[in-house]
C-alpha cells in the first residue's frame, strides 16, 4: 500500500498556487518578482518642451501578487471570484489588471496607498484616472513591457520596451471600480480588464511569447499618462516581472457562480463605465 501511495504521489500533477510563488522560490521558475523600475523610460519633468524621457522612479503601487488561471472562458470582472490572490484580495485597497487571454486569465494585483503616501504629481494622475470616464481612462492608461531575458524571436515580437502602448487605443478595456465602503469593511478594488483576443496584433505577440514562456523573463509596467506640467514627471504606477513560466503547471480557474456574492450586490458595488 505504501508503494502504491508513493507512486500515486509521484504521478500527481504539480499545480502552482494562487498567487504564484515569489522569485527565487520554485527554483526561479513560474514565479514573479519586483521589477527594477529604472529600466522603464517615462516622461521627464520638462517633457512638454524637450520630449526627453528618463528612467522611472520606483513604482508607487506595491505588487501584491500575480495569478495565472487556465480556462476556456476567461473571466471578466475577476475580482468577484473568491479564489483570486489566494482569497486575500479584500485585505488591502487594490488596483488589478486582468488580461483575458484565449486560454485563461493573467492577473496582477497592486496595493493602492493613500494619496498622502504618493508623490503629489502621481496622486494627481491617479485621482484623475479614478474620476475619469471610459474615454479619459482609455486615453491615459499605458503599458510598457521589457524582455529581461529571452530568445531573440520574443525580443523582436515584444519590442525594445522604449515606447509604451496606449492600451485603450488598440485593445478593448473594461473598468470595474469599486470604492471602499465608509465603514472600512469593504476595500477599494479597481479592476481593468484587457481583452487581448479582440486585438490581432496583441494576439500575434502573445502567440510568440506563449511558445517560449519557459525561457523568458518579462517585465511589465503600467503608467497613467502625465499630460500637463503639473502631472510631470511621469512615473511607473505599478510593475512586476514574470519568470520562466510553465503554463502546464498553472491551476484551472475554479468554477463559481456570481450569485455566491449576490448578483444584486455585484451590480450595486460595480462602477462599470
Amino acid at each position: 500500500e505504501e508503494d502504491v501511495a508513493a507512486a500515486a504521489s509521484a504521478s500527481a500533477k504539480f499545480v502552482l498556487p494562487s498567487p504564484l510563488p515569489t522569485y527565487p522560490d520554485n527554483d526561479g521558475e513560474s514565479c514573479w518578482s519586483k521589477a527594477d523600475d529604472s529600466v522603464f523610460k517615462v516622461r521627464g519633468p520638462t517633457y512638454l518642451t524637450d520630449r526627453i524621457k528618463l528612467p522611472s522612479a520606483p513604482a508607487a503601487f506595491r505588487c501584491r501578487g500575480v495569478d495565472i488561471w487556465l480556462t476556456d472562458n476567461p473571466e471578466r470582472h475577476i475580482a468577484r471570484h473568491p479564489s483570486v490572490l489566494g482569497g486575500k484580495l479584500n485585505d488591502e485597497d487594490t488596483f488589478l489588471v486582468n488580461f483575458l487571454l484565449p486560454f485563461g486569465n493573467f492577473v496582477a494585483y497592486f496595493a493602492v496607498p493613500s494619496p498622502e503616501e504618493m508623490e503629489p504629481n502621481v496622486a494627481r494622475v491617479w485621482e484623475g484616472f479614478l474620476r475619469g470616464d471610459q474615454q479619459y481612462r482609455d486615453a491615459r492608461l499605458k503599458m510598457l513591457s521589457v524582455v529581461a531575458d529571452g530568445p531573440w524571436i520574443v525580443r523582436r515580437a515584444v519590442g525594445p520596451g522604449s515606447a509604451p502602448a496606449l492600451l485603450g487605443k488598440v485593445i478593448p478595456l473594461q473598468y470595474y471600480f469599486t470604492p471602499p465602503s465608509p465603514d472600512g469593511k469593504r476595500r477599494g478594488v479597481y479592476e481593468v480588464d484587457v481583452i487581448i483576443s479582440f486585438s490581432r496584433i496583441a494576439t500575434a505577440i502573445l502567440n510568440v511569447v506563449k511558445g517560449h514562456t519557459r525561457s523568458v523573463t518579462l517585465g511589465f509596467a503600467f503608467i497613467v499618462e502625465a499630460a500637463t506640467a503639473e502631472e510631470l514627471p511621469e512615473a511607473v504606477l505599478a510593475s512586476f516581472r514574470l519568470h520562466e513560466l510553465r503554463l502546464e503547471d498553472c491551476p484551472e480557474l475554479p468554477p463559481w457562480s456570481s450569485g455566491e456574492g449576490g448578483e444584486e450586490e455585484a451590480a450595486e458595488l460595480t462602477d462599470e463605465d
